[in-house]
């Protein structure tokens, strides 16, 4: 097993690579005479983080350096030896001079790792384990343009050695991460005749994620904004048709200045003036049989995200005769460039992903997309550190809150400096009816898109159906545990706890012609099925075990096709990931929700329907539902803002789409009794968000001031940073409750039984056209006092920025306090509303 690391390097004095190369026996020398003999040998130095102890076991290590010099000594240990082999930032090569004039040679590339080598005619083969070749080949790639890293297989004995060098920053194993897996823009109220600005056209958006499809009205209007899709969950594009009607690149020029991207198809493949790049991230150069090395779509998630955030508006889009309507995207004015990480096989490479971040902020982007789940962990993770350098560079980082849900602290993508999404419903669900023997009709969820023959069919229970020894299994249509004898021809009724797995697979494969699955979990979420099938919940399966067991011993029933209905009002999915903050109490996340329930969007036709190869069916479109949908939506929205303020910061973005999204009103309170740890600041409203009136804002340092008051031992700050030893002395202690000047206020009760009180300090500024003056307006819920000083803030002029302090007082609590409650607080000069939520968190 491979192991990458990142490794941080210090430059030197005067912070210049060196003018001539230093000989190999002087260069070892200076290395060996630091590094320690074991990796406990010094205890001052950080050790890396190993998920084994076998100390022969190589794996992909990443490796962080220093990050601000462009001297790039990116050393690796094979055996004890190290050898200095990666390029200095910005420079075009490094070089390694031995007695026997072998030199290698690393070419500065955004994402190129290869090593070019010279080697003289005397020069001997070097293959022996100790030797700077072994050394060369453990290397397989360098992160030079916005970190300084490498990534190397090593055993965790070499992995402790070079943690222990100086110019280290942190060294920990890579890992695979998954995918977290239209109507709906009307449904926000952003409307095709919503303003655009002509300046949309210089808007980069990043969507890491699986790849554009170029075949089918995935079309982009005639502005220039460029959508470019860093595919981080790995499928690419299939293939691209210039000529197709759908990526016609006729009206458009050479790709914006600012663009520094580039193509890597092969073959007859190529980029033109709609798709202007792709490119495909897989260091150790290993795929699925069923994938390709290069940007291809294998899997569809990616063009599906891409076109919810940019697709045109395309007329009788639909799903075989269902959610018939008009397609599109948020930001129709957009070009593209695909950077795939993830492959057919759902596995996205640490090392990957932090490859394609560092190739995303080179090329110049102003919104990152990020539609893939991970496991919440410390801070020196990719994606968060990912996001931190993106940050840096004025780049906005959306990211999908994961699918999770409903239980709580189960949220991803948590860090303050991201943008962090969960997915709510629209106004459009889809209902498939199981119709019983007796006439009465239970209706589930899906999308079933087979025609009822009317034909009733024996309705058999999975566990009644199993294979001898295997009732509790067969009672979850678990592989391999359906009678064939039993099931073919019949209808199975499956009851699984959550999803419904391969159930619809063990049921075709056994002969059976559909399928009902009972779930304990909330039915929400329609999915398509290889089989007629629908997902029915634990209360209408009592109705249908109470048609069995009075049936006389022959149910039946049929399954029908799928209908739209509108439902009860908004509420957020039940998959979607809860707070609160797993890492940062005092943060609220998610942020807020966009649609993620059922989207229609832009679909490979080479791809079967279901992902299933025996599956026949083909659609130009398809209905999707996780926070990988609802997060473009985010997305774009955000790029629509970029598009009318190119200079807002990131923070400022996410502060004008926090405080004007719209409150989650449901008639139906279980539905979104999780309150903000559901849907943060609520529902995004792209239209309003262009002039928010007042914006919260954050830079680095303010991220810095915050980091340090939270890690003040600044061990986490400088993995976070990329230093070695990074100093918090400079930074005031950051002030309020939460220390961040955030758009939500979020606190935790330290004891519920006992009076307590915070304090919460805030900067806004005035976006507006002119003087204001806003007077504020609070909600507390029951127990608990909300107060603003001051109550009225005037501004001269635009651009002045004013303090507030908001206080929260809350009562004591008898008996067993409730886990959230919420409140609000609103700024408003009769004209804009901003709005904060206020969520009170009892221990």
């Amino acid at each position: 097993m491979l192991t990458q690391n990142i490794i941080s390097k210090r430059p030197n004095k005067r912070g210049y690579p060196p003018k001539q190369l230093l000989s190999s026996n002087k260069l070892l020398k200076t290395i060996t005479t630091r590094l320690p003999s074991s990796p406990t040998a010094s205890s001052h130095t950080m050790k890396p983080e190993t998920t084994q102890t076998n100390p022969q076991i190589q794996r992909p290590y990443i490796n962080h350096l220093h990050p601000v010099n462009p001297l790039t000594l990116l050393s690796n240990t094979i055996h004890g030896l190290l050898a200095p082999l990666f390029p200095p930032p910005c420079y075009g090569f490094s070089l390694l001079r031995r007695r026997n004039e072998e030199v290698y040679s690393l070419p500065w590339r955004p994402a190129s790792s290869q090593l070019r080598r010279r080697r003289s005619s005397s020069s001997p083969s070097l293959r022996d384990p100790g030797s700077h070749e072994a050394a060369r080949e453990s290397i397989f790639h360098s992160y030079t343009l916005s970190m300084n890293a490498f990534a190397a297989r090593l055993t965790d004995e070499e992995a402790g050695r070079v943690a222990q060098l100086d110019g280290v920053v942190s060294v920990f194993p890579s890992r695979p991460r998954r995918l977290h897996t239209t109507r709906a823009w009307d449904f926000v109220g952003f409307p095709v005749s919503a303003p655009r600005n002509l300046t949309e056209s210089n808007v980069i958006v990043a969507i890491l994620d699986s790849g554009e499809l170029h075949q089918y009205q995935l079309c982009f209007a005639d502005l220039q904004l460029i959508c470019v899709s860093y595919e981080f969950d790995g499928y690419g594009i299939r293939r691209i048709d210039p000529t197709s009607e759908s990526f016609d690149d006729k009206g458009y020029g050479p790709p914006p200045a600012n663009w520094r991207g580039r193509c890597a198809f092969s073959g007859k493949l190529r980029c033109n003036n709609k798709v202007i790049g792709a490119r495909w991230f897989r260091l150790d150069r290993k795929v699925p049989a069923n994938d390709v090395l290069g940007p291809e779509d294998h899997k569809g998630h990616g063009t599906h995200v891409a076109s919810t955030a940019a697709g045109i508006a395309v007329p009788g889009a639909g799903v075989f005769g269902m959610a018939v309507g008009t397609a599109r995207g948020g930001v129709p004015s957009a070009r593209i460039a695909s950077y795939k990480i993830c492959y057919a096989d759902d596995i996205c490479n640490d090392e990957d992903i932090l490859a394609a971040f560092d190739a995303a902020i080179a090329d110049g982007v102003d919104v990152i997309n990020l539609s893939w789940e991970r496991i919440p962990e410390i801070v020196h993770r990719y994606t968060r550190r990912g996001a931190y350098h993106a940050m840096r560079r004025r780049v906005l980082t959306v990211s999908s809150a994961g699918n999770q849900g409903p239980m709580h602290r189960t949220v991803v993508n948590y860090s303050p400096w991201m943008l962090t999404v969960g997915a709510s419903s629209i106004d459009r669900q889809f209902g498939t009816d199981l119709v019983l023997g007796n006439g009465k009709r239970v209706t589930g969820v899906s999308v079933n898109t087979f025609e009822s023959s009317g034909k009733f069919r024996p309705l058999v229970l999975g566990f009644e159906a199993a294979n001898t020894g295997m009732s509790f299994l067969g009672q979850m249509c678990g592989p391999g545990s359906l009678n064939p004898e039993m099931v073919k021809g019949a209808i199975v009724l499956c009851k699984i706890t959550g999803g419904a797995g391969v159930a619809d697979s063990v049921v075709k494969e056994a002969g059976g012609e559909g399928l009902v699955v009972q779930m304990t979990m909330p039915v929400d979420r329609a999915e398509a099925f290889k089989i007629p099938s629908t997902t029915i919940s634990k209360d209408d399966g009592v109705i249908v075990d109470d048609y069995i067991k009075n049936s006389g011993g022959k149910p039946v029933a049929r399954i029908e096709k799928s209908h739209a209905f509108t439902p009860n009002g908004t509420f957020v999915a039940s998959f979607s990931s809860r707070g609160p903050n797993p890492l940062y109490s005092e943060i609220l996340k998610p942020d807020l929700v966009a649609p993620g329930m059922n989207i229609l969007a832009a679909y490979p036709t080479y791809l079967p329907f279901t992902n299933d190869p025996t599956d026949p069916r083909r659609s130009r479109f398809q209905l999707m539902s996780g926070t990988s949908m609802a997060t473009p939506h985010v997305t774009a929205a955000a790029a629509y803002v970029k598009s009318f303020h190119p200079k807002w910061s990131p923070a400022t973005i996410r502060s004008a789409l926090m405080t004007t999204a719209g409150a989650i009103v449901s008639p139906n309170s279980t539905r979104n009794k999780d309150l903000e740890y559901a849907y943060g600041a609520g529902l995004i409203n792209p239209s309003r968000a262009v002039d928010p009136g007042l914006v919260y804002d954050a830079d680095e340092g303010s991220y810095l001031r915050f980091l340090c008051t939270k890690h003040p031992n600044t061990t986490a700050v400088s993995i976070l940073t990329g230093t070695r030893s990074f100093d918090c002395r400079p930074f005031a202690r950051a002030e309020g409750y939460d220390g961040l000047n955030y758009p939500s206020f979020h606190y935790v009760v330290p004891e519920s039984t006992r009076p307590s009180k915070a304090f919460f300090r805030r900067i806004v500024k005035n976006v507006g056209d002119g003087p204001a003056v806003y007077k504020a307006s609070v909600e507390s819920p029951k127990g608990v006092d909300i107060v603003v000083k001051p109550e009225r803030l005037q501004f001269a002029q635009p651009g002045q920025k004013m303090v507030f302090v908001l206080e929260v007082s809350v009562a004591p609590v008898l008996g067993r306090p409730p886990y959230i409650v919420s409140g609000s607080l609103t700024w408003s000069d009769g004209v804009h509303s901003v709005r904060s939520p206020v969520a009170i968190h009892y221990t």
